[in-house]
């Protein structure tokens, strides 16, 4: 995976994501709704991820009430995380460093390997395990207020003496070097060449175009020295490090409107090859036209090789959760032995059973027990064909069994599911097969 995904790469700063978790009676910008509606749809349908981060965690702690809703709407976006800024600046720089002393293996500095947590092209899964660490970012408001407070003073000295953006870049750049000769960074670094070739690449002009160290001391230059009346808020230094961190990694970045001007008066966008956006009326506009126009040229990463759908027979209510267990656990099945995505999908009249677990009383649990199904609303009266209609819709792959009675199973329902179609059959065990596309 060095190289670029095939799914669409999007980071959101967080305003982005609070305002699109906003609740609707809390005037949430028309745009923003639609924004949401687009990035889930593209999300769901195998076409991109909207990545998750560090400063995510942190901002999303330091949110109040909007914490919670803020993960929910993460959730239906991506389940990618990202590496920490730290394992990124350390790939990075041991990459240039390889290459400057002539060592590299042909990895590139900027390696889609080192910045997941997670295969972005992976397929989507139903669930999502978002823990709540907000406890390991007590202090996080504190910080920034100091580290704002500092750079303050940083800028308030430029204002000063009149400093120049270029003078402020070579003593930024100055301090990064200074930074990158300490023992820690030497030893975690400096693996396989001498000391002396560490220091000569510190000195050089590869050391400065490390697309992590570039872009923390170009941008930091710019905002003190551009906005040298502007004091430096708490948000700056999350959104420079954020940007710094993963934007060469992006097709598609969101800013604040004040970041995304410093970034596009340094040509940061062109020089990594993403397209930046800002969360303005027009930036969000812009954003939604040109994913839009993205989406409809790219092709779903993955599809699935089989969809099964249940509807709400009587039958099926009476043993609704073993039947989804026994559907649930063949899919699986076939997935880990075949490598055969089934997409499970389940009618739901308003009167499906509801049930408790028994591992931990007191928790209730849908109709599918613990599987992975997605819901379909329906009405009790709907018919055959219109259950069969609604199927297609929501069909992804070129055929889908529809289950309307209930019967015990046999261990390789599945297996003989996914076959029938190769064979020329549209049937088994009694249940119709459809082809999507008629």
């Amino acid at each position: 995976m060095t190289s670029r995904t095939r799914k669409l790469l999007v980071y959101l700063d967080q305003n982005f994501i609070s305002e699109m978790a906003k609740p609707t009676h809390d005037r949430v910008r028309p745009d923003f709704r639609e924004l949401y509606s687009i990035l889930h749809e593209g999300f769901w349908n195998e076409q991109l991820v909207v990545l998750r981060s560090r400063f995510h965690d942190v901002e999303t702690s330091l949110a109040g009430l909007l914490k919670d809703p803020i993960r929910r709407r993460r959730s239906t976006l991506g389940h990618v995380d990202t590496a920490s800024e730290w394992d990124i600046r350390d790939s990075q720089i041991v990459a240039s460093l390889h290459k400057f002393v002539g060592h590299s293996d042909g990895t590139p500095v900027i390696c889609h390997d080192d910045a997941f947590e997670d295969d972005p092209d992976e397929r989507v899964g139903h669930f999502d395990i978002d823990v709540d660490m907000d406890w390991t970012h007590a202090d996080a408001k504190e910080q920034r207020q100091r580290h704002a407070a500092e750079l303050d003073r940083v800028r308030q000295r430029i204002r000063e003496h009149s400093i120049s953006y270029e003078q402020q870049f070579r003593i930024e750049m100055d301090a990064a070097r200074q930074e990158a000769l300490r023992p820690h960074c030497v030893r975690n670094c400096a693996v396989g060449v001498t000391d002396e070739q560490y220091r000569q690449f510190v000195a050089s002009t590869a050391f400065a175009e490390v697309p992590i160290i570039w872009l923390e001391v170009a941008l930091m230059t710019r905002l003190m020295t551009a906005h040298a009346t502007r004091t430096i808020k708490q948000g700056d230094v999350t959104d420079i490090d954020a940007m710094s961190t993963y934007l060469p990694y992006c097709d598609i970045y969101g800013a604040d409107r004040f970041m995304a001007g410093v970034a596009n008066s340094l040509g940061v966008p062109d020089r990594y090859g993403c397209r930046l956006f800002d969360s303005g009326k027009d930036g969000v506009a812009n954003l939604i036209d040109h994913l839009r126009k993205a989406l409809a040229s790219v092709a779903p990463v993955n599809v699935p090789e089989l969809s099964i759908f249940v509807t709400a027979a009587d039958s099926i209510k009476q043993n609704s959760f073993e039947f989804f267990r026994k559907i649930g656990s063949q899919a699986k099945r076939a997935e880990n032995s075949l490598g055969a995505w089934v997409e499970v999908f389940g009618f739901d009249d308003g009167k499906m059973p509801r049930y408790e677990l028994r591992q931990a009383r007191g928790v209730a649990a849908p109709f599918f027990g613990l599987q992975e199904v997605v819901v379909i609303e329906c009405s009790a009266s709907e018919d055959a064909d219109t259950l069969v209609e609604a199927a297609r819709k929501e069909c992804r792959s070129t055929h889908f069994v529809l289950i309307d009675a209930y019967q015990d199973l046999p261990d390789d329902f599945m297996m003989t599911a996914l076959m029938t179609p190769k064979n020329g059959k549209y049937g088994v065990l009694g249940y119709r097969i459809y082809s999507r596309d008629r």
